[in-house]
């Protein structure tokens, strides 16, 4: 029982540090606030699961396994949503975790418990797959914290098919399997993959500007780029900063001054037309949708001449 709860005593701590530093920005969601509200959920599905299986092992039912279970597959299945948060595709990752919850608690329920332990460790090994790749998408690449993040979910998702085929190939009571991937090695890795990944959460908030002491609010003077002789601005920053949050507009600030960079580049080495409004409305919308912007997103940007 001693190793249930220090998982659950580690995964305590980990949310308690990632709700730390989420609450003095829990405004209106922005990418970043999504980001730090599902990463808090990942968290708080990490200390349900340890408390469940406690409950579990000290004669609790069923239905303490299948809660524990679903907890357990919500880890990774929020990290997932944390990731598409961030990269503005979501629909996708919801769907996804739904399916996964809802398969491994039916399958908790009514199968035999090793092949319902199969299902719940290939499901969390996709999951983890698909936190790994949403770190390699365009807008997150080179951001502080998302090769923390790949390494810790392809290392898990790794631990997790080798544990499938050790229990299909040697048997689930084969030294090999009993001295890596029974409970006490299994949990401990566990333990470390919750450490890392809150490691990984606190990077990607410090890389957009989060600390424990409320951010400024960027300046409007900082939401406009000058392309070409045309001026891209944010139309009303002030209502933007209100209805999506301080978080949303400091993104968006540091996206356009990166477009802005690579659109002056592209101007002055290569023979593309910026002649008018549309002309550079379209670049600009190449380069944001490369960065993970929605319509909507791009939809908040005006182009007019420049004023000289």
């Amino acid at each position: 029982m001693g190793y249930i709860w220090g998982l659950l005593a580690i995964s305590a701590a980990v949310v308690s540090t990632v709700i730390a530093l989420t609450l003095p920005h829990w405004g209106a969601p922005g990418r970043a606030e999504l980001f730090a509200r599902f990463s808090v959920a990942a968290g708080i599905a990490a200390v349900g699961s340890s408390l469940m299986y406690a409950i579990y092992e000290l004669g609790g039912g069923v239905l303490a396994l299948v809660v524990g279970d679903a907890f357990m597959v919500l880890g990774p299945g929020a990290m997932l949503l944390a990731m598409g948060a961030l990269a503005g595709r979501l629909r996708a990752g919801v769907i996804t975790v739904s399916v996964a919850v809802v398969l491994v608690s039916v399958t908790t329920t009514v199968a035999d418990t090793r092949f319902s332990l199969l299902v719940k460790i290939a499901v969390l090994c996709l999951l983890c797959l698909g936190v790994a790749g949403h770190t390699r998408r365009a807008p997150l690449i080179g951001l502080a914290g998302t090769t923390t993040l790949l390494v810790v979910n392809l290392g898990y998702a790794a631990f997790c098919a080798g544990r499938i085929v050790a229990a299909l190939t040697l048997g689930w009571e084969s030294p090999v399997y009993r001295a890596v991937f029974s409970i006490v090695p299994t949990t401990a890795v566990g333990a470390l993959a919750v450490l890392a990944t809150g490691l990984g959460v606190w990077q990607v908030l410090r890389s957009h500007g989060w600390s424990l002491r409320r951010r400024r609010d960027a300046p409007a003077e900082e939401l406009v780029i000058e392309v070409a002789g045309w001026r891209v601005s944010l139309t009303d920053p002030a209502d933007v900063r209100r209805a999506f949050g301080a978080d949303t507009v400091s993104e968006i600030a540091r996206d356009l001054e990166a477009v802005g960079g690579a659109l002056r580049r592209r101007a002055d080495t290569t023979a593309v037309s910026f002649a008018t409004p549309v002309e550079v409305a379209a670049h600009l919308r190449l380069e944001l949708e490369a960065r993970g912007w929605s319509p909507t997103e791009i939809a908040l940007l005006t182009v007019e001449p420049a004023v000289e």
